[in-house]
């Protein structure tokens, strides 16, 4: 897509004709004229952002599903999101949608379900707007002069974000299908690029081609370019609303008497799906993970229920999974803590091994981790899988880690 998006304008709706029973949710005829919510199942393409600006021009609000998800996970999805419309490459179904479409709704995504089922979070242009345009004043971006490239998915806020990103900051968007290094470097090549990326991106490209990256990592690599910036946020803050330790522009940080992260800003979320506040009573969101907020910068510890207390000692199993996975053999690992009648819990580490190869061994680890951390911080066990589990978004499941380890 060239250019950038358009802001929507309100638009009344044709009236939906009834369509049979799909994906597990009754399929009913609705009134027309209002706003509606449309899921999008589609391949990640430029197709599929130019539909985005197509829904939203008409003043209706979207969400973007994966097709390559296994059915049962995405009619789940499906009725976290409660649509009013579904559209697929064989067709569209309407719904009968449970709840109220907040005013101004822009898009409804969901969360990755690392710690539960995932929840739908609903965003509105104006909230998306107020961190496209704190992300652009953060990265010194001058209107026009550009573009934002994006090989991240769609359907996460990393990838979703580039699209408003784009949109009020006046750049070009070029999307990816996949993280392919020869595509994306060539395109940065054209022309001044930003690109949000993880940190298997960050290892097979060359930094020096990018004006800006904007890097989502919970534990950062050793060695960042000068250009790059780690940041942290989630699904309900709009994507990244720290950047390198300082919050955006216009957001807030707190930290909780019990070490919780709190955030605000005009770019959270409005609510979630079934209406259910995202604010706590104390006019905070309540992030659920563990940090520090010292002289103006965050410290990011990880989920709080992943931080071990092993006698007393915080170990910060990111930090740990960042050592370990540099040695040879280790393809995956997840640290997590087991209870100890000693010291209440200690920390063990699983590993895959790569392909062909044999994984370190617990000395060899242990030595490692000694070597950059606490002594307390090294893995009192291991245990070598075949796989980790991971939710359908790919995110590793480590309270069903914890359940098949030794207690």
């Amino acid at each position: 897509m060239q250019g950038y998006l358009k802001a929507p304008s309100s638009c009344p709706r044709v009236a939906a004709r009834q369509r049979p029973r799909r994906h597990g949710v009754a399929a009913v005829s609705v009134v027309s004229g209002m706003p509606r919510l449309i899921a999008l199942i589609a391949p990640q393409s430029q197709k599929l952002v130019e539909r985005v600006r197509k829904a939203w021009d008409a003043g209706d609000a979207i969400t973007l599903l994966d097709p390559g998800l296994p059915g049962p996970y995405l009619s789940a999805l499906i009725e976290a999101i409660d649509p009013d419309v579904v559209e697929e490459p064989s067709g569209s179904s309407t719904y009968r949608r449970r709840y109220q479409l907040p005013e101004d709704t822009a898009l409804v995504i969901t969360t990755s379900g690392t710690s539960g089922p995932p929840k739908a979070v609903v965003h509105t242009h104006a909230a998306m707007r107020a961190s496209a345009l704190a992300t652009g004043e953060r990265l010194g971006v001058v209107r026009g002069e550009g573009q934002w490239l994006c090989a991240l998915p769609l359907t996460h806020i990393g990838g979703f974000s580039s699209i408003t990103k784009a949109m009020y900051q006046g750049l070009d968007l070029r999307v990816f299908e996949r993280f392919e290094r020869e595509s994306v470097e060539s395109a940065a090549r054209q022309r001044r690029s930003y690109i949000p990326v993880v940190r298997a991106n960050l290892a097979q490209m060359d930094p020096s081609l990018f004006e800006r990256i904007v890097l989502g990592a919970g534990v950062p690599p050793a060695e960042i370019p000068p250009n790059a910036h780690v940041t942290y946020g989630l699904t309900e803050t709009g994507s990244g609303l720290v950047y390198d330790g300082t919050p955006l522009p216009g957001a807030e940080i707190s930290i909780a008497p019990d070490g919780e992260i709190l955030l605000r800003g005009p770019m959270l979320a409005t609510c979630y799906r079934d209406g259910s506040p995202l604010l706590g009573a104390d006019g905070w969101f309540h992030t659920d993970d563990a940090g520090t907020y010292r002289e103006g910068r965050l410290q990011v510890f990880g989920r709080r229920g992943d931080v071990i207390n092993s006698g007393g000692e915080r170990i910060l199993p990111q930090q740990v999974e960042a050592i370990i996975e540099r040695l040879p053999g280790v393809a995956e690992v997840a640290v997590v803590g087991v209870r100890d009648e000693r010291l209440g819990q200690v920390a063990w580490a699983v590993v895959v091994p790569t392909v062909g190869s044999e994984a370190p061994s617990l000395e060899a680890i242990k030595e490692a981790v000694r070597a950059e951390l606490p002594r307390y911080c090294a893995p009192r066990g291991l245990q070598v899988a075949a796989s980790l589990p991971k939710t359908p978004l790919g995110k590793i499941q480590k309270a069903l880690l914890r359940a098949e380890l030794p207690h």
